[in-house]
């Protein structure tokens, strides 16, 4: 790799934004990783931006008008000089907040999860609009983005070396854990693609839906005791799924027993739990399948939710999302427990 140093060298220091593109594919061509590549370009193009871990939720957009920058998850200022035209995602839930939000014309490169029936709820918009796969670093810049929106969870040194190239890159926390954060997120993303006005009135719809789902509870009706359920696992405090249960006025047994986040449970905690209800995802042409593995298992036979056959099985499309797709989640164990 220090064999091809001085070529770089002498590129970088005349490369405009559309030369770094070519120079980072150049050298993902000969065979580079995305690792090797970044470490290469950083010395000349500006130091490696990388970070690790799920970075912060807190959003920072900065006023109104252009250009406009914001803080992304990693803590790097982000700086857009223009209304994006041409956008790319690499996370599942990030194509859901870009297309409840901008023009679908806009977004040329999507996650592979978008095309997946199972999981999307933006299949839809991909299958008429064609955005590409934007799986790989070469892929994404063959698109020729003006705004690239990666995942908190995503490899830093993929995130560092895209922003080599001078294309903002915004790297989005994606671990939410309430409603109230896909909200904020919801303007965010207007924010970062211009489409402010779209943004506000798409998180007013999304507000108005979880206040619905909300309202469907009785008065004076004691609230119902609540597992969700993925595999041998269950969600927590501090889990997207524990501030759905408790919006629809619900108790996350699995919460209140003191599991954090999302863990293993046994048959034996659940069983001692007692749930009235237990709640899990699964494909479309699963669904009856899984439901009927979990009435037979033994420690769930023991449950009132067993006992009573209170097992609700969602589509991984319902069940799933972190996104403002999360109120169709509400919305169908609303309508389960109270109607």
């Amino acid at each position: 790799m220090s064999s091809l140093q001085p070529q770089v060298a002498s590129l970088a220091g005349i490369c405009s934004m559309t030369s770094r593109i070519t120079l980072v594919v150049l050298l993902l061509a000969l065979g580079l990783t995305s690792v090797a590549a970044d470490r290469l370009l950083s010395p000349f193009l500006g130091p490696t931006l990388a970070t690790t871990g799920y970075g912060k939720a807190a959003t920072q957009p900065g006023p109104r008008g252009y250009p406009r920058q914001t803080v992304d998850s990693d803590g790097v200022i982000v700086r857009i000089e223009r209304k994006p035209s041409r956008i790319v995602s690499q996370y599942w839930s990030i194509d859901e907040y870009l297309y409840a939000v901008v023009p679908p014309e806009r977004v040329v490169g999507v996650s592979e999860s978008a095309y997946l029936p199972n999981v999307s709820n933006v299949l839809h918009q991909v299958l008429r609009f064609q955005p590409r796969v934007a799986s790989t670093p070469e892929n994404v810049l063959r698109l020729h983005p003006d705004l690239i929106v990666v995942s908190s969870s995503s490899s830093s040194d993929l995130t560092s070396l895209l922003r080599t190239t001078g294309i903002p890159v915004y790297r989005m926390f994606i671990n939410f854990t309430t409603l109230a954060q896909i909200e904020e997120y919801i303007r965010l993303t207007g924010y970062l693609t211009g489409e402010d006005d779209a943004a506000e009135t798409a998180a007013k719809r999304f507000h108005q839906d979880i206040e619905r789902a909300k309202s469907m509870r009785p008065a004076n009706v004691r609230p119902p005791r609540i597992l969700g359920m993925g595999g041998q696992y269950s969600y927590g405090a501090n889990t997207l799924f524990n501030d759905v249960v408790r919006a629809v006025g619900g108790v996350n047994i699995a919460a209140e027993n003191g599991l954090v986040g999302y863990d293993l449970v046994t048959g034996e905690q659940i069983a001692r739990w007692n749930p009235e209800w237990i709640v899990a995802g699964a494909d479309h042409d699963a669904m009856e399948q899984t439901r009927a593995r979990i009435l037979a298992d033994p420690a769930v036979a023991l449950t009132e939710a067993g006992k009573r056959g209170q097992i609700l099985v969602l589509e991984n499309r319902t069940f799933l999302p972190m996104s403002p797709f999360s109120t169709i989640r509400a919305t169908a164990l609303a309508e389960a427990l109270w109607r």
